[in-house]
């Protein structure tokens, strides 16, 4: 029989692929605890690299038995098996989820997920659950309970490294989703922003990152992560109400019988379809404030839609909208009876509508970099009564790179960085002013065996602000002033342990004034001015840090204690100063070099008492915050409320903070408690304590507002306990609150009081 040779040709290949094909087998991975398939998975066999696709699958190639498979996945215990039969394979896999805080894994350190324990700076995890058990209905709540955070009237401080700024010019990045989140114009954070009815943790880095994440990233990081949709639908609401009772001095109660309460409606629905997901969430908050006049009605919707194109490519779509009215006071009434009224003049009535749009791609090729374009547009628009409105359009865009040299042990990110803003401004003198911000950085990251992480990077930052040729009389050469910056980092961890580590760091940092610091021209109820200042320069810096991080798995405790010691040098530092006559106000200036030293310890973990599990979240934070030039500049030492007595502190920091929030589960309940304490502010603006004093006149009552009577009597900081008790029954958790249980009475800024004892109610409904 005479057989066609181009025939047989197709037999054999066909009967060689049929072969290749039969030599295979698929394999599905799922989380364990709700079967999800997992995408991305990791699987290594030999020197054959897999993973798994958008239906958490990968085709495994058989070859000689037996088949030993490697399995990591962030955030998930890593599998190492044997397989001596084919037959032993299975056509599932499932993973477990960690669950210790042993194993928390971050990306904000380095711009890749990690292991915490792995990091070579110090850096903070809060995860979602402890939101919805405190009832924060903002997060600038939460973060006051990580060791060294002070949040100062909505200004982050990390480590005293910021004081009170008077909403300008933030030293800490405040980031949603690995993107900045800062209003450009002003460098300030706006907290009804964030998301948290669907975050996954919150992430604080403390010292500068500004090599990695830019300008205003002086003192640290703080990144909200948000959550994303699962295979299994999810759909969370909460209601919940706070009551405000009557403070300690009941002479300052001024509401009567009236209820002064905050409220507040969440939802969150996740849901995957075929290659989609959809993310929807919102809040609703209705705020009577026990302060007079100091209340709000907000809302808030958020989208986010991903959408997967293959293994390979994925594009995603977020947007929202924050719109509400408030309104506030700036200084008390006196600081007795009035102490929670407005003194007359200083009221501020707003309305603002903020809109985020952030599209985002990313894309990995066959050689296994990974492409990412990030961008943010915000939208801003803020109606003022008192002559402070302003909008400004913002523009974010980032392209990072980023590749795993498996054979090097090498991680290497580099990214392009652009940024764009215009802003039309009452306080900025009516006129419209641009900016501009661009970027371009690279940081690398090598394991040298299998303890030691060594990590560095290299920043440069260029900065052009665009103004009037002649400002108030300032005249400004072409109207645009450009600067620019090379900075560093590098940074060690060496692994003592599986779990305990010793880290070094060194991190240099870079700060221009925003255009609000520049530009800021506005009155305070017509007795305080703030004046701009044209010829501001920038911040520059640095901060170090030695630390060791001990792990325990042992005796029912999984945790860490952290032990830090740090050291922050400021020059050029901004700080709003008072002047002198002729003038009655402040203005930002660069007053001159600082130093912020000091040491932390912490402590995070699960440990059980008997059968009863405990988490617990704490530490000490103690610095020593200096001006270098105290002894040399006039200037420091009569706008410091201490200089009298010639105590060098800066001003609006507190030496020592102590936090602890413990919670315990039995049976279906959850008791926690938490303690906060802050040590007194020794100094603060001498303005305030005695504005007729620094002008030369004499009165007989020169603390005009009460406010340094008020310090003498209030002199040794504030400690504030709060408790908490839910109850969790089939999808539904109740949860009551009990809030500054001794009903301190305490300060954060001058002339204004923060809330006394209050209870509150929350209701939470997992709906499916």
């Amino acid at each position: 029989m005479n057989i066609n040779p181009f025939f047989a040709l197709a037999l054999l290949f066909f009967g060689i692929n049929t072969s290749s094909f039969g030599q295979t087998k698929e394999i599905m991975i799922k989380d364990h605890n709700n079967s999800d398939p997992l995408i991305g998975v990791n699987i290594v066999h030999q020197n054959t690299g897999y993973t798994t696709d958008i239906d958490g699958k990968f085709l495994l190639l058989l070859t000689d038995l037996p088949i030993e498979l490697v399995i990591t996945y962030v955030g998930y215990n890593t599998i190492k098996v044997t397989y001596k039969k084919e037959t032993d394979i299975p056509t599932t896999i499932y993973m477990y989820e960690l669950s210790t805080t042993l194993d928390a894994v971050t990306v904000t350190g380095s711009k890749y997920e990690q292991n915490i324990n792995r990091t070579t700076v110090s850096l903070d995890i809060i995860k979602s659950d402890l939101l919805r058990s405190i009832n924060a209905v903002g997060s600038s709540g939460v973060l006051n309970k990580i060791p060294g955070v002070q949040i100062l009237d909505g200004q982050a401080n990390i480590r005293g490294g910021s004081g009170y700024s008077y909403g300008a010019g933030s030293r800490v990045m405040l980031l949603i989703d690995d993107v900045p989140a800062l209003q450009p114009d002003a460098g300030f954070p706006n907290w009804n922003d964030i998301p948290i009815e669907n975050l996954s943790q919150i992430e604080v880095l403390k010292g500068a990152a500004s090599t990695l994440y830019g300008s205003a990233a002086l003192n640290g990081i703080i990144n909200f992560r948000s959550s994303y949709a699962k295979s299994t639908p999810e759909t969370r609401l909460s209601a919940a109400t706070t009551v405000y009772l009557s403070p300690a001095d009941v002479s300052k109660k001024w509401w009567g019988d009236t209820l002064r309460y905050e409220s507040n409606f969440t939802f969150v629905h996740k849901q995957k379809f075929g290659k989609w997901d959809l993310i929807a969430s919102g809040l609703y908050n209705k705020l009577e404030g026990f302060n007079q006049f100091t209340n709000e009605s907000r809302g808030r919707g958020n989208i986010n839609v991903r959408y997967r194109y293959s293994d390979a490519l994925s594009f995603k779509l977020g947007a929202m909208i924050n719109s509400g009215k408030s309104n506030s006071f700036f200084l008390w009434k006196d600081f007795e009876s009035g102490a929670m009224q407005a003194f007359p003049g200083t009221v501020s009535d707003r309305t603002s509508t903020r809109i985020y749009i952030d599209p985002t791609i990313t894309y990995t090729d066959q050689y296994k970099n990974t492409h990412k374009w990030m961008a943010r547009s915000i939208i801003i628009n803020n109606a003022n009564n008192t002559n402070q409105s302003n909008s400004s359009i913002n523009q974010y865009v980032e392209y990072q790179w980023q590749r795993n040299f498996e054979n090097l042990n090498l991680t290497m990110t580099s990214g392009l960085v652009g940024s764009w803003n215009k802003t039309d401004s009452e306080i900025l003198g009516d006129t419209t002013f641009y900016g501009q911000n661009h970027a371009a950085y690279l940081q690398m990251d090598k394991k040298l065996g299998d303890k030691l992480t060594i990590a560095g990077g290299l920043r440069y930052e260029y900065i052009k602000q665009i103004s009037p040729e002649v400002f108030q009389g300032y005249t400004i050469p072409g109207g645009e002033v450009t600067d620019d910056k090379l900075i560093g980092r590098l940074s060690a961890n060496y692994q003592t342990s599986k779990y305990s580590s010793v880290r070094a760091s060194f991190g240099q940092g870079y700060r221009y004034p925003t255009l609000t610091e520049r530009f800021v021209t506005t009155k305070f109820a017509e007795i305080f001015s703030i004046f701009a200042n044209p010829a501001l320069q920038r911040e520059t810096g640095w901060s170090s840090e030695i630390a060791y991080k001990q792990g325990f798995s042992l005796a029912g405790f999984k945790g860490f204690v952290d032990v830090a010691g740090f050291i922050s040098e400021y020059k050029n530092m901004v700080e709003f100063t008072f002047l002198g006559l002729p003038d009655f106000g402040f203005q930002p200036l660069n007053i001159g070099d600082t130093r912020i030293s000091g040491i932390e310890t912490a402590i995070t973990g699960q440990f059980n008492i008997g059968k009863v599990p405990v988490n617990i979240l704490g530490g000490y934070t103690y610095i020593h915050p200096i001006y270098k030039n105290f002894d040399t500049s006039p200037q420091i030492q009569s706008s410091i409320s201490e200089s009298k007595d010639g105590i060098n502190i800066l001003k609006y920091r507190s030496k020592h903070q102590f936090k602890m929030d413990v919670e315990a589960k039995i049976w279906k309940l959850k008791w926690g408690i938490s303690c906060q304490y802050a040590s007194h502010f020794v100094n603060i603006d001498r303005a305030f304590e005695e504005p007729f004093y620094i002008l030369n006149l004499t009165i007989e009552q020169p603390d005009v507002f009460g406010i340094a009577r008020f310090r003498d009597k209030n002199n040794k900081g504030y400690t504030l306990w709060d408790t908490r008790l839910s109850y969790e029954y089939k999808k539904v958790t109740i949860t009551g609150l009990l809030n500054n249980v001794f009903n301190e009475e305490y300060s954060l800024r001058p002339a204004l009081l923060e809330a006394p004892r209050n209870i509150a109610l929350r209701i939470d409904l997992k709906l499916n």
